[in-house]
């Protein structure tokens, strides 16, 4: 591993690093070293094969180091909304498995995605909602008693509609919005304002990666066509302060989007919010 220089230790406290739990044993000393908050992903065969002292001595080592943790919950091939009653009872039973890790991790999050797919699913979509909320509703009660929010992720959804449709039907300050860039960009058809300004009062947790509109190609920051300035301009001027987690796919892509993200922190620190004075020292902070 290279030096982390020092531009890049002081972005690295501001987010969190998605990170396979397969992955988790190679890279733990780098995470413990530089306490680096991390967002442990989970595969279905991952929760079948790991045993519960596994993961609980993962997150003591994570925990007394100071890093906090998030969860992803698995998601090939889980749909919430199918029409086959088998395929429901497997995404419950995986979700739900899933979710007995939060009283070993204790993480500030749990995301999840919602496996809808429009290009599939549209024709169905009233009954998909319908039956989709039977398997969240009960994982929003656990968030609930676990105090940790259960977040919904967007994926292949082509505006915000489908997401605050479930927002709205399951109302609990434990149940939010997880924006990811990244699909939004690669995916949607809806300009990124609008998931923002949609979303706001659900949106707790933002995943970072970029691509150039064509394929979900898990860039490191900087190297598509996002834009991020003005991601961070929207969610400061509705002092929106979710998460941010990067979602790097190679290691030094975290590198590459921790450099990218300084430069964008150092970026906004002088510049003033709105009806403020500028800013006078030049210090790469978010929010």
């Amino acid at each position: 591993m290279p030096e982390l220089i020092e531009n890049m230790l002081e972005a690295i406290k501001q987010v969190h690093v998605n990170v396979p739990w397969k992955f988790l044993p190679d890279y733990m000393n780098i995470v413990l070293q530089h306490q680096m908050n991390v967002e442990i992903g989970f595969s279905a065969e991952e929760l079948d094969r790991s045993s519960r002292s596994e993961f609980k001595a993962a997150a003591a080592r994570l925990s007394q180091r100071g890093c906090a943790i998030s969860l992803h919950a698995p998601f090939w091939d889980l749909c919430p909304g199918s029409l086959d009653p088998m395929l429901r009872h497997v995404t419950c039973y995986r979700l739900q498995q899933f979710f007995d890790l939060v009283s070993v991790f204790e993480p500030v999050h749990a995301v999840c995605h919602t496996g809808y797919d429009p290009s599939h699913h549209s024709g169905q979509r009233e009954s998909w909602v319908e039956k989709s909320i039977a398997i969240w509703e009960p994982l929003v009660e656990r968030a609930e008693r676990s105090k940790v929010p259960l977040l919904l992720e967007n994926v292949w959804e082509r505006d915000p509609t489908f997401h605050l449709e479930l927002l709205q039907a399951i109302p609990s300050r434990w149940f939010g919005f997880c924006l990811d860039v990244g699909h939004q960009n690669s995916f949607s058809r809806t300009e990124l304002v609008d998931w923002v300004e949609s979303l706001a009062d659900f949106l707790m947790e933002i995943h970072l990666h970029d691509n150039d509109g064509t394929a979900d190609s898990h860039l490191p920051v900087g190297q598509g066509n996002i834009d991020f300035l003005y991601l961070f301009d929207l969610l400061r001027s509705r002092n929106l302060k979710p998460t941010l987690t990067l979602e790097p796919h190679k290691e030094e892509h975290l590198y590459q989007s921790l450099a990218a993200l300084n430069a964008i922190f150092l970026k906004m620190s002088v510049q003033p919010k709105t009806g403020s004075r500028a800013a006078t020292e030049r210090t790469a902070q978010w929010p």
